[in-house]
C-alpha cells in the first residue's frame, strides 16, 4: 500500500482532496443548558424498576412462598442491582437488568402466591418501563450532557434507522441499511475536530464508509467528525449541540488504539469480526447477532439456578436433576462470559475499520469540504 492508496477491502473511498469553503451562518441550538435533577430522577426511577418494585411484590407473596424460592428470587434481584450499578454508564441496557430482576419474582409468585402472582406479572412490564423512563431522563439532550460520564444515544436524522452512541472514550455509528447492521467506531482521544454544518443542494449525496457501506445524505444540518485518518458525515437534528458534547468528551478521553500493528494482523482481526457477525441461513449468508448470547445465557442461568434451588430446597437426591441443573446453569454462565469476550474484541474491530498506515479517509482539513455539498457553520 503506497501513501495514497487504500486496500481494496475498504473501498470505495471519498475523494482525497476537497475544495476550500467559507462558513455559513449557524441557526443556533434549541437545546436547554441543563436538565434539572437529571441524575437523581433517573437513578430513582431505575432503582424503583430494578429493586423496589420486584422486591415489594416478592414481599407481598412471601408468606406462601417457600423460603428457598424467596432466597432464589432475592438473589436475582441482587444480581440485577449489582449489574445495573456496574453498568450505570450504559443506561440503554438498564431495561434488561430490570427484566432480570422482575422475572424470577414473578415466577415464584405465580407458582406459590396466587392471586398475588397475577399482580406480580405487572412487574415484568412495569420494571423495564421504569428503566426506559430512567434512561430517557438521564440522556435527554442538553448542554450539560457533555459533563456526564454516561453513553448518549443520538438518533440519526435521515432515511433509515441508526444512531450515534457517544461514550466516554469512543463514539459508535450504529445503523441498519441495505447491507445489514453496520457498527463502526471512532476513538475520542484522537478527535481532530467535530464540525457542525449543512448539506446544500437537492440531491445531498453519499458518504462512503470503509468496507463498502455508506450513509445517504440529504439537504439539511449535518455533523462532520474527524478522528485519526477516519471521517464521518452524518445527519443529526442538532449538530451544534452534538459537536459541543463530542469536543468536550474528547478532552478527557482515554486512548484506545491497541490493536493490529500491521496489515496481516488487521486482516486477521477483520476476518474474526466478520465470522462473528455473519452466519448462513437457507444456504446464503445473513446477519448474525452476537448479543443473542447474553439473552440466551440469562434465560439458561435463571432456569438452571431455579432447578438447582429446587433440588437443594426439597432435598431431591436424583442425580439426573442435579446434573441437568448444573449443566444448564453452566451453559448460561458460559454464554454470558463468551458474549463479554466477543463484545470486547468486536469493540476493537469497530475501531480499526482502516488498517494501520492508511491514508486519510477523504480531505481532513476543517476549512475544506470533504464533498461538494458540505458547508460548515460559523461559530
Amino acid at each position: 500500500m503506497t501513501q495514497r492508496e487504500h486496500v481494496p477491502e475498504v473501498l470505495p473511498a471519498p475523494p482525497a482532496t476537497g475544495t476550500a469553503v467559507q462558513p455559513v451562518p449557524a441557526p443556533g441550538t434549541t437545546a436547554p443548558d441543563a436538565v434539572p435533577g437529571r441524575r437523581a430522577t433517573a437513578f430513582l426511577l431505575a432503582a424503583l424498576g430494578i429493586v423496589l418494585v420486584p422486591a415489594g411484590l416478592l414481599l407481598l407473596g412471601s408468606s406462601t412462598v417457600p423460603g428457598y424460592f424467596t432466597g432464589w428470587a432475592v438473589g436475582w434481584i441482587v444480581v440485577a442491582a449489582a449489574a445495573w450499578l456496574a453498568d450505570s454508564r450504559t443506561p440503554r441496557r438498564w431495561p434488561g437488568w430490570a427484566l432480570l430482576a422482575a422475572v424470577p419474582q414473578a415466577i415464584v409468585n405465580v407458582m406459590f402466591a396466587a392471586p398475588i402472582g397475577l399482580v406480580s406479572l405487572v412487574a415484568v412490564i412495569a420494571s423495564p418501563a421504569l428503566a426506559v423512563l430512567a434512561h430517557r431522563r438521564l440522556v435527554r439532550l442538553a448542554e450539560d450532557l457533555a459533563e456526564l460520564d454516561v453513553e448518549i444515544a443520538v438518533p440519526l436524522d435521515a432515511l433509515g434507522s441508526g444512531r450515534l452512541l457517544i461514550g466516554r472514550d469512543r463514539i459508535v455509528l450504529d445503523r441498519t441499511g441495505s447491507a445489514g447492521r453496520v457498527r463502526q467506531a471512532l476513538p475520542l482521544a484522537e478527535l481532530a475536530f467535530a464540525q457542525a454544518g449543512e448539506i446544500s443542494g437537492e440531491s445531498g449525496g453519499w458518504w462512503p464508509l470503509p468496507g463498502g457501506a455508506g450513509i445517504r445524505l440529504r439537504s439539511g444540518p449535518a455533523l462532520r467528525l474527524v478522528a485519526g485518518p477516519q471521517q464521518w458525515v452524518v445527519h443529526v437534528a442538532d449538530p451544534q449541540l452534538v459537536a459541543a458534547i463530542v469536543r468536550r468528551r474528547a478532552t478527557a478521553a482515554w486512548p484506545l488504539r491497541t490493536g493490529p500493528q500491521d496489515l496481516a494482523a488487521w486482516h486477521r482481526l477483520r476476518g474474526w469480526a466478520a465470522a462473528r457477525t455473519t452466519t448462513v441461513r437457507g444456504g446464503s449468508r445473513a446477519q448474525a447477532y452476537p448479543g443473542f448470547r447474553i439473552l440466551l445465557g440469562g434465560v439458561l442461568a435463571v432456569f438452571g439456578s431455579m432447578l438447582l434451588t429446587t433440588a437443594i430446597g426439597r432435598g431431591i437426591g436424583d442425580p439426573a436433576l442435579w446434573i441437568i441443573a448444573v449443566a444448564v446453569l453452566g451453559a448460561g454462565a458460559f454464554l454470558a462470559v463468551d458474549w463479554l469476550r466477543v463484545r470486547r474484541r468486536l469493540d476493537q474491530a469497530e475501531l480499526h475499520q482502516l488498517p494501520p498506515g492508511s491514508p486519510p479517509w477523504g480531505d481532513l482539513r476543517p476549512d475544506h469540504a470533504p464533498l461538494p455539498e458540505w458547508r460548515p457553520f460559523s461559530r
